[in-house]
């Protein structure tokens, strides 16, 4: 299990250990950076750029218009998907009204965090009540165990991030003043995110004309090779030095560091990339993750706007137009945040994926039945 685990240990390692050796490097003060909770940067943000700002934004919508280019569907449909009558709630889905319930006690108690790690995960419930209800099947009943493995890795991946944000102060913490409850809800907030992720994929999964609407882009011809995923490591690693030597100019390059390293390993190791499907028209794999993660960036900004606000945002640079908060162009990081848990969900996979079962015994039928004639051996 250990082995399996490895690249998601290497990459947690390399985005932990490479921003502090920057620091050290670049001679940054420590005890001003490492901070829990970051209540307000260590330093003022650059100003906002107007050219830059403009750029980042036209670059966004570019790339929204690419991919809906590239994934358009014009391959015919192929085989008519059945579809089956709704059976009853599962049981489980209630408990993500009491999940509710209890939000709303946090709520009173000004534990917006918990509020919102609580409501992330009554989405999840309901998002797995519903998938199941239509389907017949869902992530938390088919395997229940690697659901439950999802918040443990989520959770690591969530404090792993906010490593990485010390050294670029991103976003900060303003209304935390206690150590201990800062910890428990944003350690509980974390560890529903990749869980929440899955869900809501296999959700958007589940209705069949959004499926086939992602799986019939014409193939994107080009295969990864070990060169392209040794520049990608060598970008990642850029990024994560810099974080603490230029973390107003190198942000976005840092924030993609750990999807970088992710895809690099796999492209060095010769293994399909998450971008595999793309050379047989599949988008689905892509598009629905970041689709959910959109949806669930989209409820925490409102829950934060609506209830705290908890976490505030400090984009160097960039400014103008925003969406609950965030600077459009910071809407970008959320498909490739999407991406990268996605890519975390595999790594959980092998300790999970069932053994081939041998196939029971079935005799032929009719069955052989030796006769020796003893009577006539006699007579000889």
């Amino acid at each position: 299990m250990l082995r399996s685990l490895l690249p998601l240990l290497t990459v947690i390692a390399l985005t932990v250990s490479l921003p502090l050796i920057g620091a050290l490097l670049g001679g940054a003060s420590l005890v001003e950076t490492l901070q829990l909770p970051l209540t307000e940067r260590a330093w003022d943000p650059s100003r906002v750029n107007s050219t830059i700002t403009s750029t980042a934004t036209l670059l966004l919508f570019g790339l929204i218009a690419a991919v809906i280019w590239f994934a358009r569907p014009v391959v015919r449909p192929g085989r008519r998907v059945e579809t089956r009558s709704p059976g009853p709630l599962p049981r489980y889905g209630w408990f993500g009204v009491f999940a509710l319930i209890v939000a709303i006690a946090a709520v009173d108690g000004d534990a917006v965090n918990l509020a919102t790690a609580l409501i992330t995960l009554a989405v999840t419930l309901f998002a797995n009540a519903d998938t199941q209800r239509r389907t017949g099947n869902s992530l938390l009943r088919q395997r229940p165990g690697y659901f439950f493995s999802l918040f443990p890795a989520s959770l690591a991946i969530g404090w792993t991030f906010y490593w990485l944000n010390l050294w670029l102060q991103l976003w900060t913490y303003p209304a935390a003043t206690e150590t201990v409850p800062f910890v428990l809800g944003k350690s509980a907030d974390y560890a529903v995110l990749l869980p929440a992720l899955l869900s809501l994929r296999q959700w958007l999964a589940s209705f069949p004309r959004l499926l086939n609407w992602t799986t019939r882009a014409r193939p994107l011809n080009g295969q990864s090779s070990p060169p392209e995923g040794a520049i990608l490591l060598g970008l990642a690693a850029i990024g994560l030095v810099g974080a603490s030597l230029w973390p107003d100019w190198i942000y976005p390059l840092a924030l993609l560091a750990p999807l970088l390293l992710a895809v690099g390993l796999q492209q060095l190791r010769g293994l399909p990339t998450l971008f595999a499907g793309l050379a047989n028209g599949d988008w689905s794999r892509v598009l629905l993750t970041a689709i959910a993660a959109l949806l669930i960036g989209l409820l925490a900004q409102a829950l934060n706007r609506l209830l705290g606000p908890a976490w505030t945002f400090h984009l160097p640079l960039i400014g103008d137009l925003s969406l609950l908060g965030l600077p459009l162009p910071g809407w970008f990081w959320l498909p490739t945040l999407g991406l990268l848990g996605l890519w975390v969900s595999d790594q959980l996979t092998a300790p999970w994926k069932q053994r081939p079962q041998q196939p029971q015994f079935r005799p032929k039928f009719p069955v052989k039945v030796v006769v020796e004639d003893l009577l006539g051996k006699a007579k000889r």
